[in-house]
């Protein structure tokens, strides 16, 4: 191995790329941070394999020399935490969760990591976990405002979500209010159209003339001209 390519040199490497990527940062250069940060990654990953690719690969593993395994994945939380916030910068936020994950998954009490992941979850509308953490950073970081800000937007946005269910049961209601009044109208019209049907069979078995119009000698405009009309069944419902 060239002294070039020792651990510690990787190590000394990844923490170049990291200060340059804080610098880019700052300036607001995220694309940049985001290249310099990400690069952080081919210098240290082999340094700390997961302990079930270890025990694949046995006395093969990558020398570290004197490289700790811990500051190799504190390494790793830090890169993939300021990768997730620099996609968060740049309107990324599925990738800014994803580099959170993969903080998550070396360290599972990064709490930056659930900080910026609650605030990426909140800006893909998942309320609820989001919530969980944001309630969570809040308790390690009472003073970020960032935090604050984007609980009160939750209230916020939980507030029209409650407003949208309301409206859309109360629709839901009124349709269904709607429907048993219109199906009580038809049943009130279809035992009145019953009720004619017996009456004229019963005229019809006692004698064979037509049976009289009911209104036939009713004066009034609405009464029919021809005497042999029947009264339409939606009359009758009224």
């Amino acid at each position: 191995m060239s002294e070039e390519n020792t651990p510690e040199n990787m190590m000394k490497k990844a923490m170049e790329l990291k200060n340059a990527g804080n610098a880019s940062y700052k300036a607001k250069d995220y694309q940049k941070a985001l290249a310099n940060y990400t690069k952080i990654f081919l210098y240290i990953d082999h340094l700390n394999l997961p302990s079930d690719l270890q025990q694949m690969v046995g006395k093969s593993a990558p020398d570290t020399g004197t490289v700790k395994p811990e500051d190799v994945k504190k390494m790793q939380v830090v890169a993939n935490q300021n990768c997730a916030m620099c996609s968060l910068r740049q309107g990324k936020y599925a990738k800014a969760e994803e580099f959170c994950e993969r903080a998550l998954k070396r360290d599972p009490e990064a709490k930056k990591a659930i900080l910026i992941r609650g605030r990426a979850r909140l800006r893909r509308k998942n309320l609820d976990g989001a919530e969980e953490d944001l309630k969570f950073a809040l308790k390690h970081f009472p003073k970020d405002k960032n935090v604050q800000n984007d609980l009160e937007e939750l209230k916020k946005m939980y507030k029209q979500v409650r407003k949208k269910q309301q409206q859309l049961f109360a629709g839901m209601f009124d349709k269904k209010a709607k429907t048993q009044k219109t199906s009580t109208q038809e049943a009130k019209r279809d035992e009145v159209s019953s009720i004619i049907s017996e009456m004229i069979g019963s005229n019809g078995s006692n004698d064979n003339s037509k049976v009289p119009n009911p209104t036939s000698n009713v004066a009034g405009p609405d009464v029919p001209s021809s005497s042999g009309e029947k009264p339409s069944s939606s009359g009758q419902a009224s």
